[in-house]
């Protein structure tokens, strides 16, 4: 067995909005894992401080205590296994506050174990036909012009979802409100459109927005609040009737059974990259969906072998009947392999290849 890990910078075409500040460039590291027979499994490690995971310097220094003890001999025990969410054993120590290389390790081991087993990712860990086709929203943000033009044209390539980040610095409540009703138009009544907070209002401003977007029909407000502030949520859940999804208040399958004790949120978004790969995303999308609550699983503005994942995990998990937050592909200059998965007419193909299915590193 040989193991490789490399550094790369993402940069966004252009910069990404949010309540914590634009995004323009994305730090990873690639874990690449060869077999005797030459096949690879690939992981992705996207840190990203600030929405809930490590940082990129806690991210690097973890590989270097890990990577000592990923062996050939510990890579081929996993393997035999048979279990894609088989725990990492010693390695859970060391990974524990670092769930974005956690990710990065379990993902290759995964996309190894599909190929030698001849599978697609999302058939092995469901154990059983998995669904090949996953729905997913396009992704909006920045000023009141730039949202419109790109929703409009967005909808004519046939996406009929739509998240629109809201609460951005320097923007008020009713500027959001004015984006909202211009999405609105662009897409038409029959569109499903979402919004993203980002942990960026008070519990004022989110009631107002509420209430002043009602006519725009909102499918649900994503973290409007910050994430600790439970009651505040179950509170606006309430008084104004909106869906409220709940995305950096769950970074472990525990937080999910508060939201639920809390009757905060009525949807889970999950981030496998921040939860730490499939074996928590799995264990916290049965916890949710267990609770009554629906599930999305978004992406971390990660490469295409995160975002590869990512989708496999959403196919395994049949998430089919709600748009997953799974196509920011487009967001991303240059990608890390040369077939990243890619959507069609709203929707993410699962191709029927062995593993993840994104083809060979760019060098």
């Amino acid at each position: 067995m040989r193991c490789r890990l490399l550094k790369r910078h993402l940069k966004l075409a252009t910069p990404l909005m949010t309540a914590q500040g634009p995004i323009s460039e994305r730090t990873v590291w690639v874990v690449a894992l060869e077999d005797e027979a030459g096949r690879i499994g690939l992981g992705e490690a996207a840190p990203l401080a600030g929405f809930g995971s490590e940082t990129p310097e806690q991210c690097r220094a973890a590989f270097n205590e890990v990577l000592k003890a990923l062996t050939g001999e510990f890579i081929t025990r996993w393997l035999d296994r048979g279990r894609p969410d088989a725990p990492l054993g010693p390695l859970e120590r060391m990974l524990g506050g670092s769930p974005c290389a956690r990710s990065a390790i379990e993902g290759a081991l995964t996309d190894l174990a599909a190929k030698q087993n001849e599978k697609a990712l999302a058939a092995y860990l469901s154990g059983d036909a998995a669904i090949n086709r996953i729905p997913v929203n396009a992704l909006l943000g920045g000023s009141l012009a730039d949202v419109a033009a790109s929703a409009a044209e967005l909808r004519k390539a046939d996406f009929t979802s739509f998240k629109l980040k809201v609460a951005a610095a320097n923007t008020s409540v009713a500027e959001d409100i004015e984006r909202v009703y211009a999405v609105r138009e662009a897409i038409g009544p029959d569109a499903i459109l979402r919004v993203d907070g980002n942990c960026g209002w008070t519990f004022d401003q989110a009631l107002e927005f509420a209430v002043e977007a009602v006519d725009a029909n909102l499918e649900f407000c994503e973290q409007p609040l910050p994430a600790n502030d439970l009651e505040g949520m179950a509170n606006l859940r309430r008084r104004t009737g909106l869906k409220i999804a709940v995305d950096e208040a769950v970074r472990t399958a525990a937080d999910i059974g508060r939201v639920a004790a809390a009757q905060a949120a009525d949807i889970i978004v999950l981030k496998p990259m921040f939860l730490g790969g499939w074996r928590p995303t799995k264990q916290a999308a049965e916890l949710a969906l267990s609770c009554g609550l629906s599930v999305v699983i978004t992406t971390a503005l990660e490469g295409s072998i995160g975002r590869a994942h990512a989708t496999h995990f959403a196919a395994a998990l049949k998430l089919n009947d709600r748009a997953q937050g799974l196509g920011t592909g487009i967001l991303i200059a240059k990608d890390l392999t040369l077939s990243p998965l890619t959507v069609s007419h709203g929707a993410i193909p699962i191709p029927a290849v062995t593993g993840i299915g994104v083809g060979p590193l760019i060098s």
